[in-house]
């Protein structure tokens, strides 16, 4: 009888292994970390991947008879997730420029603590997408996404705050001997890129 429960044991874990042989952790056995479907040039049906490989993290369109649209470069190296509405996302289909044609929103991470925010925009060939830029004028900085270098889980490190993007991260003072400051530093849409708008320090609890 004891040899009858063994058996039957054996059997029972084998056809769990084979259900749940599918069902794969995002990044390792499955690629894709999250999707959502995208109009373009009027055309329903299109998909947002974001996937994992033993790159990094990057963005790809298909269109609705499953082929390839668009890849872009690896973007990181984890996932990330970022605040839109006050809810966490790590990747989101809207038109924030109202422009009438959706954007894409991601977040990706670099290791030890740093995240990066990417909006991409339909390109002007109408055939792939392309970064909105983040440019800071008082340091004539501009990239293809937002940097945080305060990590937060939840995403609050980078959030659409009020019609303007915030990114949570270290304030470095010109005097030399003044500590750093945990600031939010804001950037507003103005025109096709986001442009620096203000620098905040993380109010403190007494």
């Amino acid at each position: 009888m004891k040899n009858i429960k063994t058996i039957l044991l054996f059997i029972t874990l084998l056809a769990s292994s084979a259900l749940f042989a599918g069902l794969a952790i995002p990044g390792e056995g499955n690629p894709m970390l999250a999707s959502s479907k995208i109009e373009i040039n009027n055309t329903d049906g299109y998909t947002v991947e974001k996937l994992s490989d033993n790159e990094g993290v990057r963005i790809k369109v298909r269109t609705p008879e499953g082929k390839d649209f668009w890849i872009s470069e690896v973007l990181g190296d984890h996932e990330k997730k970022f605040m839109f509405n006050g809810e966490s996302s790590n990747l989101l289909v809207a038109d924030i420029n109202a422009d009438a044609k959706p954007e894409i929103i991601t977040a990706v991470a670099f290791p030890p603590h740093n995240g990066a925010l990417y909006i991409f925009t339909l390109n002007a060939e109408q055939n792939g997408f392309t970064p909105i830029a983040f440019n800071n004028q008082q340091t004539k900085d501009a990239k293809s996404f937002l940097t945080a270098d305060i990590f937060q889980e939840d995403g609050q490190d980078l959030a659409f705050i009020d019609n303007r993007v915030r990114a949570l991260g270290m304030h470095y003072p010109e005097n030399e001997e003044a500590e750093p400051v945990a600031s939010f530093f804001y950037y507003k849409l103005t025109g096709n890129t986001f442009a620096y708008d203000s620098c905040e320090a993380v109010p403190v609890e007494n």
